[in-house]
């Protein structure tokens, strides 16, 4: 990979993606004495916006307690037990052709459509898709999906009366994301792991003399981390030739775990190609952060410009932190995290006093709330077929939340013996 940024680390995410409706054509099987084909669903396209567990080739949502006409391809966002409109299975019926037709039973199979590829190999296609008929040689039948699966399904619908009318499903299995963690390159951690719904954080304070220099040594720190995700810069032949990016799943799998699929749906990265342009995630992040600190804050803001607003200019949180919320293990290094407020250690109003006294009240709030969350995020990712959500907390571990000594004095006052 030449002239080729591998990896950056973000801590908030706007892209915008089209999707793109699928359409593919049905498919048709004719036998000489009697046809069995694919009834044509006349339903128009599904155009609500809420994601459907599993869809047809139309893009049309197909829901529990409904018959539908076998479509020519199917695809499941998620398994059928967790979701309630997913959760007695999808039934599907076959037509048989003519009409006057007498002998209309039918067999349904289920099989993967490359038994020996590297995913299906070894495998069992019922502890994923099972197909069951409402009777012997029912025209109707359920379809359940148990697990996700990695290798395309196949189900075919034959005539008894005639072995080579026949039709066919195809399953596919949408990529969902499972779950997110958050890493640092520079400290090569992960502030929030897998599976954990809180991040939680020593508390550092050094003394004044110290600040400044500790943002720069690595003493102090805040934001660094996030979710990986990579873009396009001058890629080989091979990566533009590939629409699934297959090539930037090692970096993904550090902050990202998967189902198992045969559509990757909710790609991070964005291909230069349009074949994987319709499966692009759309990211949104948001962040809460507890009122009262939000004031102290803006106190600190007012109180550290004095000088160069000319006195009293009073600050909105959402000026403070424009950039967002980015946790880290001091107060204060928080808000020098943000670009516009890097600097304000170099204020002639940042006195010892200040920093003291307001380390005192971050301290003090700390203390007082040490199970209220210090700020509380939120990121959704959403693909064509699926979305995830990802919601955690921060806050200092109560057993760091302690104010250091700042300074020891005689008593100056005289003493008689």
């Amino acid at each position: 990979m030449s002239n080729y940024n591998e990896h950056s680390w973000s801590d908030k995410f706007s892209w915008i993606i089209t999707i793109v409706a699928m359409v593919l054509v049905a498919i048709l099987s004719i036998g000489l004495l009697c046809a069995l084909f694919i009834q044509p669903n006349e339903e128009k396209p599904d155009e609500q916006t809420e994601q459907a567990a599993v869809m047809d080739d139309k893009g049309n949502a197909m829901m529990s307690g409904t018959t539908y006409a076998m479509p020519a391809r199917m695809v499941f966002a998620t398994t059928a037990a967790e979701v309630s409109n997913a959760s007695e299975g999808i039934t599907l019926t076959a037509t048989i052709q003519p009409e006057t037709a007498e002998n209309k039973a039918v067999d349904w199979d289920v099989a993967f459509v490359n038994p020996s590829s590297s995913w299906a190999s070894g495998k069992d296609v019922s502890d994923y898709v099972t197909v069951t008929p409402a009777s012997d040689g029912a025209l109707t039948a359920n379809v359940n999906c148990l697990k996700a699966f990695g290798e395309q399904i196949k189900i075919t619908v034959t005539s008894r009366a005639n072995v080579n009318a026949k039709a066919e499903c195809t399953l596919d299995y949408a990529r969902r994301i499972l779950d997110i963690a958050l890493y640092s390159e520079d400290r090569d951690t992960c502030p929030l792991e897998f599976g954990s719904d809180e991040v939680l954080v020593d508390l550092v304070i050094p003394s004044y003399e110290d600040f400044i220099s500790s943002l720069h040594d690595g003493t102090l720190w805040a934001g660094g981390y996030g979710t990986t995700w990579l873009y396009h810069g001058a890629l080989t032949p091979e990566e533009e030739n590939d629409p699934w990016t297959g090539w930037a799943d090692e970096y993904l799998t550090r902050t990202f775990r998967f189902s198992d699929y045969t559509i990757k749906d909710n790609l991070i990265v964005e291909p230069e190609n349009e074949a994987g342009k319709p499966y692009v995630a759309q990211v949104e992040s948001s962040c809460e952060v507890a009122s009262e600190l939000c004031s102290i804050y803006c106190n600190f803001a007012t109180e550290v410009t004095m000088t160069q607003s000319g006195g009293g200019r009073v600050y909105s949180f959402q000026e403070l932190f424009e950039g967002g919320f980015k946790f880290g293990n001091n107060p204060l290094a928080i808000l020098a995290a943000q670009d516009r407020w890097e600097g304000f250690a170099a204020s002639p109003d940042f006195t010892a006093e200040l920093y003291y006294d307001y380390m005192e009240q971050f301290v003090s709030w700390f203390q007082e709330n040490p199970d209220t969350p210090i700020a509380e995020y939120t990121m959704t990712y959403t693909g064509k077929y699926s979305t995830f959500t990802r919601h955690y907390t921060f806050r200092y571990n109560p057993e760091s939340v302690e104010m250091p000594v700042v300074s020891l004095e005689l008593d100056k006052s005289e003493i008689v013996i």
